[in-house]
């Protein structure tokens, strides 16, 4: 067994924590800002191939700019020997895949949760235009507060495919997409197709594709049905069988075009799981988890009308009743105890309707509107159409946010409640909202007809802008200047703090070519930022008198230069005494060596 370096770049190393088939992770101690970080080295050798270390560069990037509380956060791209590695937080917790092969207990209202947060973290990434392509329960970290954490997002597998299979597939077989499977390009759908085979495995305990070899698993993710959720798991709400039945539709068109809507319709789910009944049990399981599937069902798209709808609820309303009356000792002649819970249940249901069904405009055919009594009537003006206009009034919306447990404000007024819930959006012809939750901007939105017939509307808080304790490092000294003035002098590692508004600050090092803005998100309080390695500049001339000039900086004319370069685009220009001019645009990369001729 090869043993374990005490050092990588500026870590050391404190511990292993696990091997795989791409990589090697430790337990680091950056020794410049005196944290722990995990480090994670990959089996994979950059030195044969240029251009594949630049397309992982690339991708790595873009990862390392995703900045999401349920997304693992990267602080360094570097590389040692040739091979690259990814410096993250350390986080405490498990993977979901340790608490599933170790029969960790969780509650439905905790899976639920999990699978939220997984869908938000996705939406995030896939909103900035990547796609993990690796969704599974080993990329899933639950911390001891509940918070979940997405790993990895390919980059691992991409580097090694970039130098071995280029084109190749990129997965694990049990979690992936049909269309990933054949190797067609993905997009977040294939994402949300894993999220669904993930959530089917932590409701049920069993994968929905199963087989003795990956080329059976395979066969079955592109050709065969998985058994419905409830044949695993009958007291789960239908809502749960129907939501992970859409994400693991074979067409991608059929599922989820947004982690997003995913989300919303978990969350919808864990909300009705809390909806108290009146003999003071959870409306979880049974007829009333059927009864809340229904609701779901009929709010995120169905086409049945209203009225179809209030009969099958007066049709489950009843069952609740039926299956209650037992356990309350109620018998014939006790009708007052009877009507007690009928009152109580009638309570429930004609609430949810309120909320839930009356805001669902959709739900009435063209040309007909909706009676106090819930049913479908032809709109000929007098009382008929003033009572569909009664009803329309009553209309409700669903607003959620991410983060959630904002405040919401309708018209003005609050309405006692917090993200996601339905909320009565009033008369009138304004509905405006307003968000508001600590640490937070203050969203204020007016909603529009589509987005009230849709009976939903998602918003993403922004942190307001306020002062950034900035630190930049990187393995030689450099300056950062702002406005054209040296804000810090010369050192490897600066802190400084900025305000809103200030000019944008770079990092400068002359004779280094280092000349690099630094990107400042004001809406973070403390920012980190970990400049490249050096990489190297060779340039020959074919004329002695020929001046050369490297963004836009004199070098005078020799035939040969030779000298560090940081990291990045550089502008190579020559200018020679009979008039020839030339410039050229090139890479440089970390840790090699690019030429230029002229």
């Amino acid at each position: 067994m090869a043993s374990i370096p005490t050092k990588i770049g500026r870590y050391d190393i404190i511990e292993l924590v696990g091997r795989g088939g791409m990589g090697v992770l430790y337990r680091a101690r950056d020794r410049m800002l005196e944290r722990d970080v995990a480090l994670k080295m990959m089996h994979v050798d950059f030195s044969v191939d240029s251009a594949a270390r630049e397309r992982f560069e690339r991708e790595a990037k873009a990862v390392a700019r995703l900045q999401h509380r349920n997304v693992v956060t990267i602080h360094e791209l570097g590389s040692a020997d040739g091979s690259p590695y990814i410096v993250m937080e350390f986080l405490g917790g498990q993977d979901l895949d340790v608490r599933i092969r170790d029969g960790v207990p969780m509650t439905l209202t905790e899976k639920l949760d999990v699978a939220i947060q997984l869908c938000e973290g996705l939406g995030y990434a896939h909103e900035q235009g990547i796609v993990h392509r690796d969704i599974k329960p080993g990329n899933v970290r639950v911390l001891e507060d509940g918070t979940v954490k997405i790993l990895d997002f390919g980059i691992a597998k991409f580097a090694v495919n970039s130098v071995t299979q280029s084109g190749s597939i990129l997965g694990t077989p049990s979690y992936m997409a049909p269309e990933q499977v054949m190797g067609q390009p993905v997009d977040g759908r294939a994402d949300l197709f894993s999220a669904g085979v993930l959530l089917y495995e932590v409701l049920s305990g069993k994968k929905p594709f199963t087989g003795d070899a990956p080329t059976a698993v395979v066969y079955q993710i592109m050709h065969v049905e998985p058994p419905p959720i409830h044949d695993a798991a009958p007291e789960l709400p239908e809502a749960l069988n129907e939501i992970v039945t859409r994400a693991l539709a074979k067409n991608p068109n059929e599922r989820y075009a947004r982690a997003s809507e995913m989300a919303a319709d978990l969350q919808m789910v864990k909300m009705m799981l809390d909806l108290p009944l009146g003999n003071g049990e959870k409306a979880s399981t049974g007829n009333t988890g059927k009864l809340n599937a229904t609701l779901i069902r009929e709010k995120t798209g169905s086409a049945a009308t209203a009225a179809a709808l209030n009969q099958r609820m007066r049709g489950s309303a009843v069952a609740a009743v039926a299956d209650a009356a037992p356990r309350a000792g109620v018998e014939d002649h006790s009708r007052k105890s009877l009507v007690w819970i009928v009152g109580a249940i009638g309570v429930v249901v004609l609430g949810i309707l309120g909320y839930l069904v009356f805001g669902n405009r959709s739900s009435a055919p063209a040309g007909a509107s909706t009676t106090a009594e819930g049913t479908s009537a032809p709109a000929s003006g007098g009382g008929e159409a003033n009572a569909g206009a009664a009803a329309s009034s009553d209309a409700s919306i669903v607003i959620s946010s991410s983060p959630s447990g904002a405040a919401i404000k309708m018209n003005g007024v609050d309405t006692g409640k917090v993200t996601p819930a339905a909320v009565p959006v009033g008369t009138g012809s304004d509905h405006v909202v307003e968000l508001s939750l600590a640490g937070y901007d203050t969203m204020t939105a007016s909603l529009t007809d589509a987005e009230i017939t849709a009976g939903k509307r998602e918003f993403r808080l922004s942190r307001p802008a306020g002062p950034v304790r900035l630190t930049v490092s990187a393995p030689f000294p450099f300056e950062l200047v702002q406005g054209g003035k040296v804000l810090s002098a010369a050192a490897t590692t600066h802190e400084v703090t900025l305000q809103p508004g200030s000019a944008a600050v770079t990092a400068r090092n002359r004779e280094l070519l280092l000349n690099t803005p630094v990107s400042v998100d004001f809406q973070r309080p403390r920012l980190e930022v970990t400049l490249p390695a050096l990489g190297g500049l060779t340039i020959y001339s074919s004329g002695e008198t020929c001046s050369i000039t490297v963004d836009g900086q004199d070098l005078g004319f020799p035939p040969i230069v030779r000298k560090p370069a940081a990291a990045g685009t550089h502008t190579v220009a020559i200018k020679c005494p009979d008039g020839k001019t030339d410039s050229r645009r090139q890479a440089v990369t970390a840790g090699q060596t690019a030429t230029v001729t002229f």
